[in-house]
C-alpha cells in the first residue's frame, strides 16, 4: 500500500483551522513535520507516505533533510478565494492523480495522523481483496451541523434523496480503479459545487466525496475504516458530539488528532503505550490551560498575527 498526503501551498489565501500558527515558515513546517513523523510510522509497517505539493522546492529549502518522497503536481482547479479550507479542494486533483497510478492499492491521508499499532488484520485483508476503504463520521457531524441540514446540503448536487452519510478526509483507500470511479463521480458535481459553494454548510473535500461515496455504495461495497478499527479521530478540545474517552483508540491502526498537530511533531515515541501515556499527560496540560486562558485565545491569536507582520504572507494548508 502506498500512501499520498497533500501539503498545498497558497501565498495569498488564509485558510488556518485547529491550529495556533499564522506565518507562512511555521505553517509549512508544522505541516510537513507532521507528514514527517507519519511517515517514519507507516515505514515500520512496511507502507510508503508520499507528500504531494504544488511547492516542491519551498518544501526542500524549509526541511533539506526530509527524507521522504516529495511529488510536485500541476493543479489546475479554480478555487474562489476566501472559501474555508481554501487548499483541502485541492485534494480532489489528488484522487485524479490516485486514479491514474498502476499501483495495486493506495490511500489518500492528512498529515496530522499518527500510527499507533501493527497494521491490522483488516486492512491487510482490504489490501488484499482490493476493497476501498472511507472513514465515516455522520455521528460526529450530525450533531455539530444537523442532520437535516447535511441532507438538504448534498441532496442540492446529489439530485435525489441522500441518507447524510458523510465522509472524512483523513483517509481514503483503495486500488486505483476505485479512485477512477471516485473521480468520476467528483467530475459529475464539481461545477455545481463550486457555483453554489457559499450555500453550503460545509466548504471543502469532504463535501464532494461525501456525496461521490454515497453514490458509489449504492452499487459496490466500500467498507469504513473506522468500523474496521483502522483509523479514528479524536478531538483533545471538546466536539459537538459525543466522543469516546482516548482509552477506545487504544487498539486502532492510525490516530487522527486535527487538534495536536504540535503534539505530533515533538512526541514521537516508539512504542503503543508511550505515545498513550505521553497523549494523557498532554491531554490533562491542555485542559487545565484552555480552563484558565480560554476566553483570552481571540486576543492572544490576534496579537500573533500582528506580530508576524506584513513581510510573511499567509498560507493556506489542509
Amino acid at each position: 500500500m502506498e500512501l499520498f498526503t497533500l501539503i498545498h501551498v497558497s501565498r495569498n489565501e488564509q485558510s488556518i483551522h485547529n491550529n495556533f500558527v499564522t506565518s507562512l515558515k511555521s505553517q509549512i513546517l508544522l505541516y510537513l513535520s507532521c507528514a514527517r513523523q507519519l511517515a517514519e510510522g507507516l515505514k515500520n509497517q512496511g507502507v510508503n507516505l508520499h507528500v504531494i505539493t504544488n511547492e516542491e522546492e519551498y518544501l526542500r529549502n524549509l526541511m533539506p533533510d526530509y527524507p521522504f518522497p516529495i511529488i510536485q503536481l500541476q493543479f489546475k482547479s479554480v478555487v474562489p478565494s476566501g472559501v474555508k479550507f481554501f487548499s483541502a479542494h485541492f485534494k480532489l486533483e489528488v484522487i485524479t492523480y490516485l486514479a491514474s497510478l498502476d499501483n495495486e492499492y493506495v490511500g489518500l491521508i492528512d498529515s496530522d495522523v499518527v500510527c499507533v499499532n501493527d497494521i491490522p488484520y483488516s486492512l491487510r485483508t482490504a489490501i488484499d481483496k482490493r476493497i476501498p476503504l472511507y472513514y465515516d463520521i455522520t455521528s460526529q457531524v450530525g450533531p455539530a451541523y444537523g442532520l437535516k441540514n447535511i441532507i438538504e446540503n448534498k441532496e442540492k448536487l446529489l439530485l435525489e434523496r441522500s441518507l447524510g452519510l458523510w465522509a472524512g478526509g483523513e483517509f481514503i483507500a483503495g486500488p486505483p480503479s476505485f479512485f477512477k470511479k471516485l473521480d468520476a463521480e467528483i467530475a459529475s458535481i464539481r461545477e455545481a459545487y463550486f457555483a453554489n459553494i457559499q450555500g453550503f454548510h460545509h466548504q471543502g473535500d469532504e463535501m464532494i466525496t461525501s456525496i461521490a461515496i454515497e453514490k458509489l455504495k449504492r452499487t459496490e461495497s466500500i467498507l469504513d475504516a473506522g468500523a474496521l478499527m483502522i483509523i479514528g479521530r479524536f478531538w483533545s478540545v471538546k466536539p459537538k458530539h459525543y466522543q469516546n474517552s482516548i482509552n477506545a483508540y487504544h487498539n486502532h491502526f492510525l490516530l487522527h488528532l486535527p487538534s495536536d498537530k504540535r503534539f505530533l511533531v515533538n512526541n514521537r515515541t516508539n512504542s503503543n503505550g508511550a505515545f498513550f501515556r505521553e497523549y494523557k499527560r498532554y491531554l490533562i496540560r491542555k485542559r487545565v490551560f484552555r480552563s484558565i486562558f480560554s476566553s483570552m485565545f481571540p486576543l492572544i491569536k490576534y496579537a500573533i498575527m500582528k506580530l508576524s507582520g506584513p513581510s510573511e504572507k499567509k498560507l493556506a494548508l489542509k
